[in-house]
Order: C-alpha cells, then structure tokens, then sequence
C-alpha cells in the first residue's frame, strides 16, 4: 500500500490513490474562484467511481463481469485497429482538390442539393451621411461592370462598411440577419428590383442583389462546394481504407503469418 508521506496523493480509497497529478488534469477545466467547489465535486467523484467499481466486482454475476471485460477487450482491440488505419489512411490519401470529382460528384447528385430557401450573391456599401458622391456611387453599385468595381474600390476608405465580395452565396437567413433593417415589404422590394437603400441618423445603406438562386431549385455549385469536397474526400478515403485493408491481409498471408483453415 502506498502511503501519502511524500504529499503526492489527494485522496484514497482502499489501494487507490488520486494522486496531485491527475487531480490537477481533472481541474483544468475549473476557475480558481470556485476550485474549492469543484476540487470536492472531482474528489467525491473520483471516489464514487471507484466504490461502484468496487462493488460491482462484488455483486454483479460471474457471467456479468465476464461480458464487461469482453466488451472492453473488443473496445480495445476496434480503437487500436481504427486508430491505426486511420493514421494510414491520412497518411497516404491525397488531399488535393479534383475539379472534375468534383463536377462529376455534383452532377450525379443534384437531387441532394435542392435549395430550402432563396440565397443570393450581393454587394453592399454603407456611406456617412455626409459623404458627398452618394449619386456616383449608387450609379455604380447599380450597373456594377468591372470599370465600377475599380471605381468603388478606390474610394473604399471612405465608407464605413463595404462588401464587394460577389462570388460568395448568402442564405435568405443570413441576409435578414446582417440588415436588420430589412423587413417583409422591403425585402420583396430588393428581390424584385436586385437593389435597395435604406438611410438611418448616421448611414446611408446601398445593397446590389448581382445573382439569386431560389428555394427548390438546384444549388450553384460554388454554394456546397465545402460538401462536395468532403464528400469527395470520404469517397477517397473509403477507396484507400479498402486497399490497405486488401495489402495487409496478402502481406500476412504470404509471410505465413495468416492461415485461413
């Protein structure tokens, strides 16, 4: 039995011992202003484990205990065997992005990628009230052609916020989130009109829609392209998973390793 005259130890319980070192792990999660609370929580917790344990060992059924540790022996054995190949998955499977799997992948799964609510690709430019080329600036946002983009980034240090990113898909959702400003009547005017502007006590708001999507067509690829290229990325992964798999079993059945009666 170990003693606790060196002060490593927090608690015992019969030969147990929940020394400092695994304490102080199990309270990496706590902040010092209720580590006292906290400290007797993990304490009496530990030693509640280790007592159901103990009774347990003492109570249940031969034939019981027998299960539970062939539970925990076929628990062992699938997170060794998963964790391995898991490592000889990622370090064999080429992570480079295929774009024609991925058309391919798109293509024969478009059912998969029916749109549940309208999105958009937009720009948006909020000026001062006080800025002083608000009509050039609207002219552009509307027509929007490359000279425009050009001309708007140029002047872009003096609005107080600005997006010009139009290659990037919006949900319905996230465009009612970010201008809260928009209610119903005003947003069925810019989905009509690809354009809306909205002036408070300090901004005035320019929102270009340049493209629109609706619910129950098709998504735009570029929308679940994170998707496709995770779905691509299983795909592969399960195809090397197989083939190691495969070269492992010839590999132990050649060196006599393996025999199959």
């Amino acid at each position: 039995m170990t003693s606790n005259e060196d002060g490593q130890n927090v608690a015992r319980f019969n030969d147990s011992y929940l020394n400092k070192s695994d304490f102080s792990e199990l309270m990496t999660n706590y902040s010092v202003e209720d580590s006292i609370v906290k400290a007797n929580n993990v304490i009496n917790n530990w030693a509640i484990s280790k007592i159901l344990i103990e009774k347990a060992k003492l109570n249940l059924t031969e034939s019981r205990l027998n299960e539970i540790e062939s539970l925990v022996e076929d628990y062992r054995s699938d997170l060794l065997s998963d964790s391995y190949l898991e490592a000889l998955v990622n370090s064999t499977i080429n992570l480079e992005v295929d774009s024609s799997e991925i058309q391919s992948l798109f293509d024969s799964n478009k059912d998969l990628f029916l749109l549940n609510e309208d999105i958009y690709r937009l720009i948006f430019v909020e000026l001062p009230q006080d800025f002083s080329d608000t009509y050039e600036v609207r002219k552009r946002i509307r027509r929007f052609n490359k000279k425009d983009q050009y001309f708007l980034d140029s002047i872009s240090f003096r609005y107080n916020n600005y997006s010009f990113d139009s290659k990037t898909w919006v949900s319905e959702k996230k465009l009612l989130n970010e201008f809260n400003f928009l209610n119903s009547y005003s947003y069925r005017s810019l989905k009509n009109y690809n354009f809306y502007q909205y002036k408070d006590s300090l901004s005035l708001y320019l929102i270009k829609i340049v493209d629109s999507a609706k619910k129950g067509e098709i998504s735009p690829i570029e929308n679940v392209l994170s998707t496709l290229e995770y779905m691509s990325l299983n795909q592969r992964k399960k195809e090397v998973m197989l083939k190691i798999k495969t070269n492992i079993l010839k590999d132990a059945l050649l060196n006599n390793k393996l025999e199959i009666y």
